[in-house]
């Protein structure tokens, strides 16, 4: 028999927000079910709420890390902080004590993750899903907590953008690869100016310095590390 499930998944409240005079969008019309947290209609509107005191802790309490966004949180008066810190720093691969932007979508949406899994246990274990919830319900809730929902083309991404950068370089800069024994082959530029030419135009690419290859290398490993710092896949 499965486990009666945590308080904060049957509230729709994964944040476990307690009750006070604040009303939240979302809340239910009947609080009575819990007289110490709030209850949402929806897992949608519980966890925006999260998101929304996360916001608010940066632009009203210019907290700007996460042992301290933590310990507002879940204060040590009350709660072993400490472990509480530590656990949600292992989950999104943040730094306690690095400064860090809750008004950065991948950030606020990765720490209000973690702490629904410290709230309420390992899913597994009450026979869930590995997650609570999708990651649909949390881009939902990041739209609701007044991030922009439109996607950023791919080809505006760093990774790609340095892609362009490094290939643009390669084709020109052919003559002075071949001269140096590098394997780039006319073959090679062919298949970089029928990828990369509708984005830059070829006229653009012919005239690039091999300085381009450089810095466009660099821009995508930088991107690659960064992403994965922040757990964007």
């Amino acid at each position: 028999m499965n486990k009666k499930l945590p308080r904060g998944i049957t509230n729709c409240n994964p944040g476990n927000i307690e009750r006070g005079k604040d009303r939240w969008l979302g809340m239910s019309a009947d609080q009575s079910t819990d007289a110490r947290f709030l209850v949402f209609d929806k897992p949608e509107s519980g966890i925006r709420a999260l998101m929304r005191l996360l916001i608010n802790y940066q632009e009203r309490h210019d907290i700007k890390t996460l042992r301290a966004a933590i310990n507002r949180w879940a204060p040590t008066a009350e709660n072993n902080s400490a472990a509480y810190v530590q656990h949600v720093s292992r989950l999104t691969g943040l730094d306690p004590d690095e400064p860090i932007d809750f008004l950065d979508e991948y950030i606020c949406t990765a720490v209000a993750k973690a702490i629904v899994r410290h709230e309420n246990g390992d899913p597994r274990a009450f026979g869930a899903p590995e997650n609570w919830y999708a990651e649909d319900v949390y881009q939902r809730s990041a739209v609701m907590a007044g991030f922009d929902p439109a996607t950023k083309p791919l080809t505006q991404s760093r990774t790609v953008a340095g892609a362009v950068i490094a290939a643009a370089g390669t084709v020109g800069t052919i003559a002075a690869s071949q001269s140096s024994g590098l394997p780039v082959t006319a073959d090679d530029v062919n298949t970089v100016v029928q990828v990369i030419g509708p984005l830059l135009g070829t006229s653009v690419m012919a005239v690039l310095s091999p300085v381009a290859s450089i810095v466009g290398i660099g821009l995508t490993l930088y991107a690659r590390w960064d992403d994965a710092k922040r757990k964007i896949r």
